[in-house]
C-alpha cells in the first residue's frame, strides 16, 4: 500500500513539470514557425515587444502584461537599464487619428530612468495602419509632456521581410528598416529613424527577443 502511495505522490508532483515542459515546447515551436521560408516573411507579435509568453496566434492584440526588460546600450560600459511595462490601460477619450480603437485607446505604460533626465513615462498602442506600436504619450524632464497622433511607428508588428523599409506620415516622417528579421534565439533588430536622423536619438537600432522584450539599444550617429 505504501508503495502505491509513494508512486501516486511522485506522479502528482511530476505532472506540473510535464505541463510546463509542454508549454515551453509549444511556445518555442510558435517562434520557430513565425518565419515563413516560402514567403520570406516573419510575423512579429505584440508579445515580442512586451516580453510576455506568446500563444503562436498571428493576431495583434494588447493582452495583459507586466514585465521588466533589461537593455544594454552598445558602446557604453555600464549595466543594462531596466524598462518596466504594464497594461493594457485605456484612455478616457481618443484624441489621436487611430481609427480602429474607437472612443477609448488601449495602451501599455512603459517607464525607465535615464542617468541625466530622470524618469521617462511613455504610452504605446497599435498604430493606425496596424503594422506597428506607436507612442501616443511621452513625459520626460527635457521635453515635458508630448502627445502623438498615432500615425507613426516605434516597433514593427505583423508581417515583415528582411531589409524591408516602411515610412510613416507622422509630424516628422518616421522610417523603420528591418536589420535582422530572425536572428539568434529569434531576436529582432530594426533601425528606427525620425526626420532626417541627424540628431542624437533620431537614428537608433533596437533589439527585442522572445520572453525578454527590449535587450539592446544602439545609436547610429
Amino acid at each position: 500500500m505504501k508503495k502505491y502511495i509513494k508512486i501516486f505522490i511522485v506522479t502528482i508532483l511530476f505532472l506540473p513539470i510535464l505541463g510546463y515542459t509542454d508549454s515551453t515546447s509549444d511556445e518555442k515551436d510558435s517562434w520557430d514557425k513565425a518565419y515563413n521560408s516560402a514567403t520570406k516573411q516573419r510575423f512579429i507579435p505584440v508579445e515580442l515587444f512586451t516580453g510576455e509568453r506568446w500563444d503562436g496566434k498571428h493576431e495583434l492584440n494588447l493582452k495583459e502584461a507586466s514585465t521588466t526588460a533589461c537593455a544594454i546600450v552598445i558602446g557604453r560600459d555600464r549595466p543594462c537599464d531596466n524598462y518596466y511595462l504594464s497594461g493594457p490601460f485605456k484612455t478616457d477619450t481618443n484624441n489621436t487619428k487611430i481609427e480602429w480603437a474607437g472612443n477609448e485607446i488601449p495602451y501599455y505604460k512603459r517607464t525607465y530612468s535615464t542617468q541625466r533626465g530622470g524618469e521617462v513615462e511613455s504610452f504605446f498602442t497599435i498604430n493606425n495602419s496596424r503594422d506597428g506600436l506607436v507612442r501616443i504619450y511621452d513625459k520626460r524632464k527635457q521635453w515635458g509632456v508630448r502627445t502623438y497622433k498615432g500615425l507613426g511607428s516605434k516597433f514593427p508588428l505583423g508581417y515583415w521581410k528582411q531589409g524591408e523599409v516602411r515610412t510613416y506620415p507622422s509630424d516628422r516622417p518616421t522610417r523603420i528598416e528591418i536589420v535582422e528579421l530572425d536572428g539568434p534565439n529569434h531576436c529582432l533588430t530594426f533601425r528606427w529613424v525620425i526626420g532626417l536622423g541627424e540628431r542624437r536619438n533620431q537614428d537608433n537600432n533596437y533589439t527585442f527577443c522572445p520572453d525578454k522584450g527590449f535587450t539592446e539599444f544602439k545609436h547610429n550617429n
